[in-house]
Formats: structure tokens, C-alpha cells, sequence
């Protein structure tokens, strides 16, 4: 089963590296405002998706910060080895890939690093990376090979 599944564990280490790729080629420059809503900036993000709980601490936090991230990329893991469709997969590969570049970040840095930021006028999108890209990618596709799976089965 695992030799099989080499070149997809091998697309989610491609996922992750380009994540860390981007993380640090963009600690090295300086902060940029390519486009009037795109900015380039360095954020540090202490807390879950959108800063949430940036401010707490504590036992409880660590079990969700930490743990949670640990065993949802466990699962998603082993879901990618038993599926045996290749859509399912792919979309898997980019929940894997971007989930153990925010999970890296977690455990070596103690937060996670964010530099892209929307924004429109003074409105802000929270800052993300291309972990958080390729998590939600990854599920959008998912999404799609459910209703897909469904909608052949009807047929």
C-alpha cells in the first residue's frame, strides 16, 4: 500500500516545501505593496484560522493548537492511503501538504508565519500563507470528488 502511494506522499511533501519556500523567501525581502490590494507582509499568527484566540494561553489552547492539527493530519493521511480515487487524493495531497507546513511552523516557531494580505481601501482580509491556500483548495476539491462520487452513483 505505501509503495503505491509514494508519488502522492511525495506531492505532499512538494506542497509543504513550497509553503516553507515561500515563508522564508519572503522573511528575506522587504515588506512589498505589489498591487493597490495586495500587500506582502510579515505576520505572525499565534492563535488558530484567523488569529482566533491570538491572546490565550494555557493547557487547553496547546491541546487545540497543537494536537488537533496533529491528529486531523494523521487522519487526512491515512485517508489518502486508502482512497483509490485519484481526485480524493490529489485534494487530500493539498490538506496534507499545506496542514504539515502550518503544523512545521507551529512546532519549530511556536506560532505560524502569514504574509499574504488582501484588502480593499482600509478593510483587511486576516493575513494568510500558501499553506492556508492549499488546505482550502484541497477541501474545495474534496467537496467536489463527494459530489461527483454522488451524482455518478445516481446515474
Amino acid at each position: 500500500m505505501l509503495r503505491k502511494n509514494l508519488p502522492w506522499l511525495a506531492l505532499v511533501l512538494c506542497w509543504t516545501l513550497l509553503d516553507w519556500l515561500t515563508k522564508y523567501l519572503v522573511w528575506k525581502i522587504p515588506e512589498l505593496s505589489p498591487t493597490p490590494f495586495l500587500n506582502i507582509v510579515k505576520v505572525y499568527n499565534r492563535g488558530f484560522a484567523f488569529g482566533l484566540f491570538n491572546d490565550h494561553s494555557g493547557v487547553l489552547k496547546d491541546i487545540f493548537y497543537y494536537g488537533v492539527p496533529l491528529v486531523t493530519l494523521a487522519v487526512v493521511l491515512y485517508a489518502l492511503l486508502r482512497s483509490e480515487d485519484r481526485l480524493t487524493k490529489f485534494a487530500l495531497s493539498f490538506i496534507a501538504g499545506g496542514g504539515l507546513g502550518n503544523l512545521a511552523d507551529r512546532l519549530l516557531f511556536g506560532q505560524v508565519r502569514d504574509f499574504i494580505d488582501f484588502h480593499w481601501g482600509d478593510w483587511h482580509y486576516p493575513a494568510f500563507n500558501l499553506a492556508d491556500i492549499f488546505v482550502t483548495t484541497g477541501i474545495f476539491l474534496l467537496l467536489i470528488s463527494l459530489v461527483w462520487k454522488g451524482e455518478t452513483k445516481r446515474v
